[in-house]
Protein backbone atom coordinates (compact mmCIF):
# COMPACT_ATOMS: atom_id res chain seq x y z
CA UNK A 1 0.00 0.00 0.00
CA UNK A 2 2.90 2.55 0.49
CA UNK A 3 4.10 1.85 -2.80
CA UNK A 4 0.97 2.89 -4.30
CA UNK A 5 0.53 6.30 -2.72
CA UNK A 6 4.12 6.99 -3.63
CA UNK A 7 3.75 5.95 -7.24
CA UNK A 8 0.22 7.75 -6.98
CA UNK A 9 2.18 10.88 -5.33
CA UNK A 10 4.68 10.79 -8.42
CA UNK A 11 1.78 10.40 -11.00
CA UNK A 12 -0.15 13.79 -9.59
CA UNK A 13 3.35 15.49 -9.36
CA UNK A 14 3.49 14.76 -13.42
CA UNK A 15 -0.37 15.87 -13.79
CA UNK A 16 0.26 19.20 -11.45
CA UNK A 17 3.01 20.44 -14.15
CA UNK A 18 0.35 20.02 -17.26
CA UNK A 19 -2.52 21.78 -14.99
CA UNK A 20 -2.02 24.81 -16.93
CA UNK A 21 -1.53 23.63 -20.62
CA UNK A 22 -4.70 21.54 -19.94
CA UNK A 23 -6.78 24.49 -18.47
CA UNK A 24 -5.99 26.42 -21.81
CA UNK A 25 -6.60 23.48 -23.62
CA UNK A 26 -10.39 23.37 -21.61
CA UNK A 27 -11.10 27.08 -22.25
CA UNK A 28 -10.68 26.58 -26.04
CA UNK A 29 -13.47 23.42 -25.63
CA UNK A 30 -15.57 25.63 -23.42
CA UNK A 31 -15.63 28.58 -25.88
CA UNK A 32 -16.38 25.89 -28.61
CA UNK A 33 -18.88 24.53 -26.90
CA UNK A 34 -20.31 28.01 -26.31
CA UNK A 35 -19.86 28.71 -29.95
CA UNK A 36 -22.10 25.28 -31.14
CA UNK A 37 -24.74 26.23 -28.31
CA UNK A 38 -24.93 29.88 -29.39
CA UNK A 39 -24.94 28.57 -33.31
CA UNK A 40 -28.21 26.10 -32.17
CA UNK A 41 -30.08 28.80 -30.37
CA UNK A 42 -29.59 31.24 -33.16
CA UNK A 43 -30.85 28.44 -35.78
CA UNK A 44 -33.83 27.76 -33.38
CA UNK A 45 -35.10 31.38 -33.06
CA UNK A 46 -34.98 32.06 -36.63
CA UNK A 47 -36.62 28.93 -37.84
CA UNK A 48 -38.97 29.52 -40.18
CA UNK A 49 -41.17 26.70 -37.91
CA UNK A 50 -41.66 28.67 -35.28
CA UNK A 51 -42.48 31.87 -36.85
CA UNK A 52 -46.56 32.80 -36.92
CA UNK A 53 -47.65 32.46 -40.06
CA UNK A 54 -48.61 36.03 -41.46
CA UNK A 55 -52.39 36.82 -42.87
CA UNK A 56 -53.21 39.83 -44.88
CA UNK A 57 -57.04 41.23 -44.33
CA UNK A 58 -58.84 43.17 -47.44
CA UNK A 59 -61.31 44.60 -45.93
CA UNK A 60 -62.56 48.26 -44.45
CA UNK A 61 -60.06 48.88 -41.55
CA UNK A 62 -62.25 51.61 -40.35
CA UNK A 63 -65.27 49.35 -40.21
CA UNK A 64 -65.29 48.84 -36.31
CA UNK A 65 -67.11 45.31 -36.80
CA UNK A 66 -64.57 43.69 -39.12
CA UNK A 67 -61.81 45.24 -36.96
CA UNK A 68 -63.28 44.25 -33.72
CA UNK A 69 -63.73 40.43 -35.12
CA UNK A 70 -59.86 40.58 -36.44
CA UNK A 71 -58.37 41.94 -33.33
CA UNK A 72 -60.95 39.27 -30.84
CA UNK A 73 -58.50 36.75 -33.08
CA UNK A 74 -55.20 38.24 -32.60
CA UNK A 75 -55.56 38.75 -28.75
CA UNK A 76 -58.31 37.01 -27.01
CA UNK A 77 -58.45 33.60 -29.13
CA UNK A 78 -55.99 30.58 -29.43
CA UNK A 79 -55.27 31.18 -33.15
CA UNK A 80 -52.77 34.17 -31.90
CA UNK A 81 -50.25 31.46 -31.01
CA UNK A 82 -49.93 30.60 -34.52
CA UNK A 83 -51.72 33.49 -36.88
CA UNK A 84 -50.99 36.90 -37.03
CA UNK A 85 -53.32 39.37 -39.16
CA UNK A 86 -52.61 42.51 -40.93
CA UNK A 87 -54.76 45.13 -42.61
CA UNK A 88 -53.84 45.98 -46.31
CA UNK A 89 -54.98 47.00 -49.80
CA UNK A 90 -55.61 43.94 -52.53
CA UNK A 91 -52.77 44.69 -54.86
CA UNK A 92 -50.30 44.43 -51.45
CA UNK A 93 -51.82 41.30 -50.61
CA UNK A 94 -51.36 39.30 -54.28
CA UNK A 95 -48.41 40.68 -54.03
CA UNK A 96 -47.50 39.13 -50.66
CA UNK A 97 -48.78 36.09 -51.34
CA UNK A 98 -46.23 35.47 -54.76
CA UNK A 99 -43.16 36.94 -52.46
CA UNK A 100 -44.38 34.72 -49.89
CA UNK A 101 -44.52 36.83 -47.52
CA UNK A 102 -48.12 36.59 -46.58
CA UNK A 103 -49.78 32.66 -46.23
CA UNK A 104 -52.95 34.16 -47.23
CA UNK A 105 -55.01 36.61 -47.42
CA UNK A 106 -59.11 37.05 -46.76
CA UNK A 107 -61.10 39.68 -49.01
CA UNK A 108 -63.98 40.84 -46.94
CA UNK A 109 -66.79 42.86 -48.36
CA UNK A 110 -67.08 46.12 -47.60
CA UNK A 111 -70.70 45.61 -47.23
CA UNK A 112 -69.96 42.40 -45.53
CA UNK A 113 -71.59 42.88 -42.18
CA UNK A 114 -74.72 45.01 -43.74
CA UNK A 115 -75.42 42.26 -46.02
CA UNK A 116 -75.59 39.67 -42.76
CA UNK A 117 -78.32 42.19 -41.28
CA UNK A 118 -80.68 41.98 -44.85
CA UNK A 119 -80.10 38.13 -44.84
CA UNK A 120 -77.98 38.30 -48.08
CA UNK A 121 -73.77 37.32 -46.96
CA UNK A 122 -71.86 38.43 -49.57
CA UNK A 123 -68.93 35.86 -48.28
CA UNK A 124 -65.82 36.26 -47.47
CA UNK A 125 -63.28 35.04 -50.02
CA UNK A 126 -60.07 33.25 -49.03
CA UNK A 127 -56.89 33.08 -51.18
CA UNK A 128 -54.25 31.05 -51.17
CA UNK A 129 -51.35 30.57 -53.81
CA UNK A 130 -52.54 27.17 -55.91
CA UNK A 131 -51.18 23.61 -54.73
CA UNK A 132 -49.84 25.65 -51.38
CA UNK A 133 -49.56 22.73 -48.73
CA UNK A 134 -47.61 24.41 -45.95
CA UNK A 135 -48.88 23.84 -42.61
CA UNK A 136 -49.83 27.43 -42.12
CA UNK A 137 -51.59 27.42 -45.32
CA UNK A 138 -53.40 24.80 -44.13
CA UNK A 139 -53.98 26.08 -40.82
CA UNK A 140 -55.23 29.54 -42.16
CA UNK A 141 -57.65 27.70 -44.73
CA UNK A 142 -59.06 25.09 -42.04
CA UNK A 143 -59.85 28.47 -39.71
CA UNK A 144 -60.88 30.45 -42.58
CA UNK A 145 -63.37 27.44 -43.02
CA UNK A 146 -64.09 27.06 -39.43
CA UNK A 147 -65.40 30.25 -39.20
CA UNK A 148 -67.18 30.44 -42.24
CA UNK A 149 -69.06 27.78 -40.96
CA UNK A 150 -69.63 28.70 -37.87
CA UNK A 151 -70.99 32.17 -38.93
CA UNK A 152 -73.59 30.18 -41.31
CA UNK A 153 -74.50 28.14 -38.80
CA UNK A 154 -74.79 30.78 -35.87
CA UNK A 155 -76.87 33.00 -38.32
CA UNK A 156 -79.53 29.65 -39.05
CA UNK A 157 -79.52 28.98 -35.39
CA UNK A 158 -80.15 33.21 -34.44
CA UNK A 159 -83.20 33.54 -36.92
CA UNK A 160 -84.23 30.23 -35.88
CA UNK A 161 -84.77 31.23 -32.50
CA UNK A 162 -86.35 34.14 -32.94
CA UNK A 163 -88.91 32.74 -35.71
CA UNK A 164 -89.44 30.32 -32.46
CA UNK A 165 -89.94 33.18 -29.91
CA UNK A 166 -92.28 34.52 -32.69
CA UNK A 167 -94.55 31.89 -32.99
CA UNK A 168 -94.65 29.75 -29.67
CA UNK A 169 -93.10 32.30 -26.78
CA UNK A 170 -95.52 35.04 -27.31
CA UNK A 171 -94.46 36.88 -23.83
CA UNK A 172 -90.44 36.59 -24.41
CA UNK A 173 -88.74 39.15 -26.72
CA UNK A 174 -87.54 37.33 -29.62
CA UNK A 175 -84.46 39.57 -30.15
CA UNK A 176 -83.35 39.15 -26.33
CA UNK A 177 -83.55 35.42 -27.16
CA UNK A 178 -81.25 36.11 -30.57
CA UNK A 179 -78.86 38.00 -27.84
CA UNK A 180 -78.63 35.41 -25.38
CA UNK A 181 -77.99 33.04 -27.71
CA UNK A 182 -75.31 34.92 -29.97
CA UNK A 183 -73.82 35.57 -26.54
CA UNK A 184 -73.48 32.13 -25.54
CA UNK A 185 -72.06 31.15 -29.07
CA UNK A 186 -69.24 33.65 -28.71
CA UNK A 187 -68.49 32.17 -25.70
CA UNK A 188 -68.43 28.40 -26.79
CA UNK A 189 -66.25 29.65 -29.72
CA UNK A 190 -63.39 32.08 -27.49
CA UNK A 191 -63.23 29.13 -25.01
CA UNK A 192 -62.89 25.98 -27.01
CA UNK A 193 -59.57 25.50 -26.36
CA UNK A 194 -61.00 24.20 -22.71
CA UNK A 195 -62.08 21.13 -24.88
CA UNK A 196 -58.72 19.51 -24.72
CA UNK A 197 -55.30 19.42 -23.16
CA UNK A 198 -51.70 20.43 -24.90
CA UNK A 199 -48.82 17.94 -23.36
CA UNK A 200 -45.50 19.65 -24.37
CA UNK A 201 -43.15 16.23 -24.48
CA UNK A 202 -39.82 18.11 -25.05
CA UNK A 203 -37.06 16.29 -26.17
CA UNK A 204 -35.70 12.96 -24.79
CA UNK A 205 -39.30 12.76 -23.25
CA UNK A 206 -39.37 15.19 -21.00
CA UNK A 207 -36.21 17.70 -21.20
CA UNK A 208 -37.00 21.23 -23.26
CA UNK A 209 -34.77 22.23 -25.27
CA UNK A 210 -32.28 24.47 -23.58
CA UNK A 211 -32.14 21.30 -21.21
CA UNK A 212 -31.04 18.70 -23.55
CA UNK A 213 -28.63 20.71 -25.44
CA UNK A 214 -27.19 21.79 -21.94
CA UNK A 215 -27.01 18.06 -21.20
CA UNK A 216 -25.72 17.06 -25.02
CA UNK A 217 -22.99 19.97 -24.90
CA UNK A 218 -21.89 18.40 -21.52
CA UNK A 219 -21.19 15.53 -22.30
CA UNK A 220 -19.98 16.27 -26.20
CA UNK A 221 -17.38 18.41 -24.17
CA UNK A 222 -16.34 15.75 -22.21
CA UNK A 223 -15.64 13.48 -24.92
CA UNK A 224 -13.17 15.89 -26.49
CA UNK A 225 -11.72 17.06 -22.76
CA UNK A 226 -9.32 14.12 -22.90
CA UNK A 227 -7.46 15.29 -25.73
CA UNK A 228 -5.83 17.93 -23.98
CA UNK A 229 -4.56 15.19 -21.53
CA UNK A 230 -2.32 13.34 -24.28
CA UNK A 231 1.00 14.52 -22.78
CA UNK A 232 0.31 12.68 -19.71
CA UNK A 233 0.04 9.71 -21.45
CA UNK A 234 2.54 9.68 -24.35
CA UNK A 235 5.00 10.58 -21.53
CA UNK A 236 4.90 7.48 -19.91
CA UNK A 237 8.15 4.78 -19.64
CA UNK A 238 7.49 1.32 -21.01
CA UNK A 239 11.08 0.52 -18.63
CA UNK A 240 9.20 2.26 -15.71
CA UNK A 241 6.24 -0.15 -15.62
CA UNK A 242 8.94 -3.26 -16.76
CA UNK A 243 10.70 -2.43 -13.39
CA UNK A 244 7.82 -2.25 -11.23
CA UNK A 245 6.16 -4.84 -12.43
CA UNK A 246 9.22 -7.36 -11.93
CA UNK A 247 9.37 -5.64 -8.11
CA UNK A 248 5.90 -6.74 -7.51
CA UNK A 249 3.80 -3.90 -8.47
CA UNK A 250 1.75 -5.20 -11.44
CA UNK A 251 -0.97 -3.60 -14.11
CA UNK A 252 -3.49 -3.09 -11.68
CA UNK A 253 -2.30 -0.54 -9.40
CA UNK A 254 -0.42 0.91 -11.56
CA UNK A 255 -3.50 1.94 -13.59
CA UNK A 256 -5.28 2.78 -10.54
CA UNK A 257 -2.82 5.15 -9.77
CA UNK A 258 -2.37 6.56 -12.93
CA UNK A 259 -6.30 6.93 -13.46
CA UNK A 260 -6.66 8.67 -10.07
CA UNK A 261 -3.82 11.32 -11.42
CA UNK A 262 -5.75 11.38 -14.86
CA UNK A 263 -8.80 12.44 -12.74
CA UNK A 264 -7.58 14.76 -10.51
CA UNK A 265 -5.99 16.43 -13.66
CA UNK A 266 -9.48 16.53 -15.11
CA UNK A 267 -11.36 17.44 -12.37
CA UNK A 268 -10.50 21.27 -11.75
CA UNK A 269 -11.01 22.71 -15.27
CA UNK A 270 -14.12 21.01 -15.46
CA UNK A 271 -15.80 21.92 -12.37
CA UNK A 272 -14.38 25.40 -12.70
CA UNK A 273 -15.97 25.27 -16.52
CA UNK A 274 -18.86 24.05 -15.45
CA UNK A 275 -19.44 26.46 -13.01
CA UNK A 276 -18.75 29.73 -14.83
CA UNK A 277 -21.60 28.34 -17.53
CA UNK A 278 -23.65 27.87 -15.01
CA UNK A 279 -23.21 31.63 -13.42
CA UNK A 280 -23.86 32.67 -17.22
CA UNK A 281 -26.78 31.09 -17.70
CA UNK A 282 -28.64 32.20 -14.44
CA UNK A 283 -27.10 35.45 -15.28
CA UNK A 284 -28.56 36.17 -17.99
CA UNK A 285 -31.80 34.45 -17.92
CA UNK A 286 -30.88 32.12 -20.48
CA UNK A 287 -33.95 29.69 -21.18
CA UNK A 288 -33.48 26.45 -19.41
CA UNK A 289 -36.35 25.73 -17.40
CA UNK A 290 -34.64 22.30 -15.98
CA UNK A 291 -32.43 24.62 -13.72
CA UNK A 292 -34.87 25.95 -11.40
CA UNK A 293 -35.37 22.91 -10.09
CA UNK A 294 -32.22 21.30 -9.66
CA UNK A 295 -29.12 22.53 -7.43
CA UNK A 296 -25.76 23.33 -8.17
CA UNK A 297 -24.60 20.60 -5.74
CA UNK A 298 -26.37 17.72 -7.78
CA UNK A 299 -25.30 18.81 -10.83
CA UNK A 300 -21.41 19.21 -9.38
CA UNK A 301 -22.14 15.67 -8.08
CA UNK A 302 -23.69 14.43 -11.71
CA UNK A 303 -20.49 16.19 -13.56
CA UNK A 304 -18.15 14.20 -11.05
CA UNK A 305 -19.81 11.05 -11.69
CA UNK A 306 -19.60 11.36 -15.62
CA UNK A 307 -15.78 12.26 -15.24
CA UNK A 308 -15.30 8.94 -13.56
CA UNK A 309 -17.39 7.10 -15.83
CA UNK A 310 -16.27 8.97 -19.64
CA UNK A 311 -12.61 9.29 -17.97
CA UNK A 312 -11.99 5.12 -17.20
CA UNK A 313 -13.26 5.06 -20.99
CA UNK A 314 -10.69 8.02 -22.43
CA UNK A 315 -7.98 6.35 -20.28
CA UNK A 316 -8.43 2.99 -22.28
CA UNK A 317 -8.30 4.21 -25.18
CA UNK A 318 -4.99 5.72 -24.14
CA UNK A 319 -4.01 2.52 -22.68
CA UNK A 320 -4.80 1.03 -26.75
CA UNK A 321 -3.14 3.53 -28.70
CA UNK A 322 -0.06 4.91 -26.32
CA UNK A 323 1.75 6.83 -28.96
CA UNK A 324 0.78 11.06 -29.07
CA UNK A 325 -0.54 10.80 -32.74
CA UNK A 326 -2.50 7.89 -32.38
CA UNK A 327 -3.75 8.66 -29.10
CA UNK A 328 -5.20 11.72 -30.22
CA UNK A 329 -6.74 10.43 -33.07
CA UNK A 330 -8.57 7.68 -31.60
CA UNK A 331 -9.96 10.29 -28.32
CA UNK A 332 -11.42 12.71 -30.93
CA UNK A 333 -13.06 9.74 -33.79
CA UNK A 334 -14.57 8.42 -30.59
CA UNK A 335 -16.25 11.78 -29.42
CA UNK A 336 -17.38 12.37 -32.69
CA UNK A 337 -19.03 9.06 -32.97
CA UNK A 338 -20.57 8.72 -30.31
CA UNK A 339 -21.21 12.59 -29.76
CA UNK A 340 -23.07 11.88 -33.20
CA UNK A 341 -25.01 8.55 -32.51
CA UNK A 342 -25.90 9.01 -29.05
CA UNK A 343 -27.65 12.07 -29.45
CA UNK A 344 -25.30 14.77 -28.94
CA UNK A 345 -26.02 17.28 -31.22
CA UNK A 346 -29.03 16.08 -32.28
CA UNK A 347 -31.98 14.96 -30.51
CA UNK A 348 -31.80 10.88 -30.97
CA UNK A 349 -35.40 11.25 -31.87
CA UNK A 350 -33.65 12.06 -35.05
CA UNK A 351 -32.06 8.63 -35.42
CA UNK A 352 -34.14 5.43 -37.05
CA UNK A 353 -35.05 3.25 -34.34
CA UNK A 354 -32.01 0.90 -34.61
CA UNK A 355 -29.61 3.63 -34.15
CA UNK A 356 -31.50 5.35 -31.42
CA UNK A 357 -30.80 1.52 -29.93
CA UNK A 358 -27.18 1.63 -30.45
CA UNK A 359 -26.75 5.00 -29.34
CA UNK A 360 -28.80 4.63 -25.97
CA UNK A 361 -26.23 1.37 -25.09
CA UNK A 362 -22.79 3.30 -26.11
CA UNK A 363 -20.96 5.10 -22.84
CA UNK A 364 -22.21 8.57 -24.51
CA UNK A 365 -25.43 7.90 -24.92
CA UNK A 366 -25.69 6.30 -21.41
CA UNK A 367 -24.34 9.27 -19.85
CA UNK A 368 -26.82 11.88 -21.45
CA UNK A 369 -29.29 9.98 -20.03
CA UNK A 370 -28.17 9.77 -17.14
CA UNK A 371 -27.36 13.76 -16.66
CA UNK A 372 -30.43 13.98 -18.24
CA UNK A 373 -32.56 12.28 -15.78
CA UNK A 374 -30.17 14.40 -13.20
CA UNK A 375 -31.23 17.63 -14.29
CA UNK A 376 -35.38 16.88 -14.97
CA UNK A 377 -35.13 15.07 -11.56
CA UNK A 378 -36.44 11.58 -13.14
CA UNK A 379 -33.01 9.69 -12.39
CA UNK A 380 -31.71 6.57 -13.58
CA UNK A 381 -28.99 5.25 -15.55
CA UNK A 382 -26.70 5.61 -12.49
CA UNK A 383 -26.07 1.62 -12.53
CA UNK A 384 -25.01 0.97 -16.12
CA UNK A 385 -22.79 4.44 -16.22
CA UNK A 386 -20.90 3.00 -13.35
CA UNK A 387 -20.56 -0.47 -14.60
CA UNK A 388 -19.17 1.18 -17.48
CA UNK A 389 -16.68 2.57 -15.47
CA UNK A 390 -15.38 -0.15 -13.77
CA UNK A 391 -15.28 -2.04 -16.96
CA UNK A 392 -13.27 0.01 -18.59
CA UNK A 393 -11.10 0.12 -15.67
CA UNK A 394 -10.79 -3.63 -16.11
CA UNK A 395 -10.17 -3.73 -19.81
CA UNK A 396 -7.10 -1.04 -19.47
CA UNK A 397 -5.70 -2.93 -16.40
CA UNK A 398 -5.79 -6.09 -18.69
CA UNK A 399 -4.14 -4.31 -22.32
CA UNK A 400 -1.46 -3.01 -20.15
CA UNK A 401 -0.69 -6.64 -18.59
CA UNK A 402 -0.83 -7.92 -21.86
CA UNK A 403 1.61 -5.83 -23.00
CA UNK A 404 3.96 -6.14 -20.34
CA UNK A 405 3.67 -9.85 -20.58
CA UNK A 406 5.35 -9.12 -24.53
Amino acid sequence: MRRFFTYLLLQCKRALRLLPHVLAITLLLAAAAALVAAAITTDRATDAARQKSLVGVVGDPENKYIRIGVHALENFDVSREELSFVFMDEAAALEGIRSGTLSAFMYVPDDFVESIYAGDIHPIRFITLGGATGIDTLLAAELADAVARLMTETQNAQYGAQRYAMDWLPDVDPYEVDNDLVDRYYAIVLARDELFRVETLGYSGTLSFGGYYLCGLAVAFLLLWAIGASPLFSARSGELELSLRGRGFGAVPQVLGEFTAFFGLMLPGTLLTGAAGYWFLRRYAVEIPELQFVSPGALAGAVVFLIVALGAMQFFLYELAPSNPAGILLQFLNAAAQGYVCGCFYPYSFFPEAVQKLGGALPAGVALRYLGGVVSGSGGYAPALAAYGIAFLLLAAAVRRLRLSR
